[in-house]
């Protein structure tokens, strides 16, 4: 049978989902943020900062990995209705990214750090966990400004990003040259993290070797903020973990391995700190070291002095989720290269992905659509498929508008029911 294709001029929508990022935006007051912090455009015709900011982040939360995607949500009448503005054309979105300074990304970073904040206070969280990380995206030019190149033989650009583990939301971004090491501006990164967690909530923090370094763990102490940070194998501390005799070491939580701890000071001074120690048997055959003797280790320093060495060897390995968040704004939300020529225009383009990925994020957890990584429902692709991208009609009838969805959608229940969650939630400041 053939199948004939034609135009319609009702308003029918293919991302009728997206009525779930707006509501998780307006939940924790992301428009009230961006109107309080940012001011880049001078004059008040066209599209406000805030209409610029959201437009763009929706449409990377429903699938656009670069600007030119916008203009398939730009072409949507339906949602232009629900959301009260059009989305930028991609054009008028390369410009007013251009117009960044230094100034205006961080009154954009202020407002996404707020919103992340009024998050945590509307999900009533007593504790959360933040996973620092760094990465690179390449670039294929060698001109764009602050493109450096790398160890890994090509050109690129070195973001640093923090995620929350519970939720996986981008907590707080900063873009950096592509020559920076991986430590590098950490301290002043970690101290903007630390605003987005609300007054009273516990805060543990989880770095991989590269952050290394007395100056941080000082800092940290003095914050009152818990830490997992791993070692690197130099000299002096492999010898004091292989020399813990025997009878110290007991079994891991979920490995065929053991731990056990020690204490040891940095070079530079400073306390004692409690090093904890993981060893796995070399097998016969395989290629041993001459400083590790039969036993492969891994080493991380925590200033917890509480919890015992197997739980806290189990907490810091999962720090290893932290490469899924980056893996998911890569393939997932549009990080995989950064196109445009200005170095600030390119750090704008991060935080307001970070925004479309932390939608994503907000709308499962607030709305309690199975999000958080246990769950297996934080990818995008899957949050799409299910929720976000499930064709509408929009009606208008007594002096207000409905948008209807197919009866027989699988997920249609748990998708009005998370609406339904997210409604009545106001925006709170912590």
């Amino acid at each position: 049978m053939s199948v004939r294709v034609g135009t319609t001029d009702r308003a029918i929508t293919a991302f009728g989902g997206a009525e779930l990022l707006r509501e998780a935006g307006r939940a924790v007051g992301l428009a009230t943020e961006l109107d309080e912090c940012l001011k880049l455009k001078k004059r008040a015709r066209g599209l406000s900062d805030t209409e610029f900011v959201m437009g763009m982040a929706e449409s990377i939360a429903l699938g656009a990995g670069c600007l030119d995607d916008l203009a398939v949500t730009r072409a949507d009448a339906a949602q232009t209705q629900l959301r009260g503005f059009e989305v930028p054309a991609p054009q008028t979105a390369g410009a007013w990214l251009r117009r960044f300074t230094l100034g205006h990304v961080r009154q954009l970073s202020k407002a996404l750090l707020a919103a992340q904040r009024s998050a945590y206070v509307a999900a009533g969280v007593k504790g959360v966990t933040l996973d620092f990380d760094s990465t690179y995206v390449f670039s294929r030019s060698r001109r764009r400004q602050g493109v450096d190149r790398t160890y890994k033989k090509g050109y690129a650009l070195h973001p640093l990003l923090c995620f929350d583990a519970e939720t996986g939301a981008a907590v707080h971004a900063k873009l950096r040259r592509g020559k920076a090491g991986a430590s590098t501006g950490i301290s002043t990164f970690v101290t903007e993290a630390l605003r987005a967690v609300p007054d009273g909530v516990e805060v543990r923090t989880r770095f991989d070797s590269g952050f290394y370094s007395g100056p941080l763990f000082t800092q940290l102490e003095g914050a009152g903020v818990t830490y997992l940070c791993g070692a690197p194998l130099a000299a002096p501390i492999l010898e004091a973990a292989s020399q813990i005799v025997d009878e110290y070491w007991a079994p891991c939580l979920d490995k065929d391995a053991e731990v056990a701890e020690f204490g040891y000071r940095l070079r530079d001074g400073g306390p004692f700190r409690r090093y904890i120690v993981k060893r796995i048997e070399i097998p016969p055959g395989k290629q041993a070291s001459l400083w590790e003797g039969g036993y492969r280790y891994w080493i991380f320093v925590t200033n917890d002095h509480v919890t015992d060495a197997a739980t806290l060897e189990a907490e810091h390995r999962q720090k290893a989720v932290v490469e899924t968040g980056m893996a998911e704004l890569k393939s997932n939300f549009g990080l995989h290269a950064f196109r445009k020529h200005g170095f600030m225009a390119n750090w704008a383009w991060l935080l307001v992905v970070c925004l479309g990925h932390n939608l994503c994020c907000w709308a499962q957890h607030l709305g309690a659509l199975g999000g958080g990584r246990c769950d297996g429902e934080l990818r995008a692709k899957r949050l799409r498929y299910r929720y976000l991208c499930v064709p509408a009609m929009l009606v208008r009838g007594g002096r207000r508008l409905t948008l209807r969805f197919p009866a027989e959608h699988p997920f249609l229940t748990r998708l009005l029911a998370a609406l339904d969650r997210l409604r009545p939630l106001t925006p709170a400041r912590g």
